[in-house]
């Protein structure tokens, strides 16, 4: 029965990607919510993504640093 059941969630989650990546026309309007939640996550993740962080404190770097503008550290 589980094992069922965890097919049927694969499937379920391999529809939603494909109707959210846009192979189907039209998108119901209560799933519109949906669609904009999924899209702020995508972009949240990409931001997190980029930042950078010393190996020494943890401080986030600002653009191509050389140093930690918090501990000195020397990046790269």
């Amino acid at each position: 029965m589980k094992d069922i059941e965890k097919k049927l969630e694969n499937l379920y989650t391999k529809l939603g990607k494909a109707y959210y990546e846009g192979r189907f026309e039209d998108p119901l309007p209560e799933l519109l919510p949906l669609f904009d939640a999924i899209t702020e996550l995508k972009y949240s993740q990409e931001q997190n993504d980029e930042k950078a962080f010393c190996p020494q404190c943890g401080n986030e770097l600002k653009g191509q640093a050389i140093f930690c503008g918090k501990c000195g550290c020397r990046i790269g």
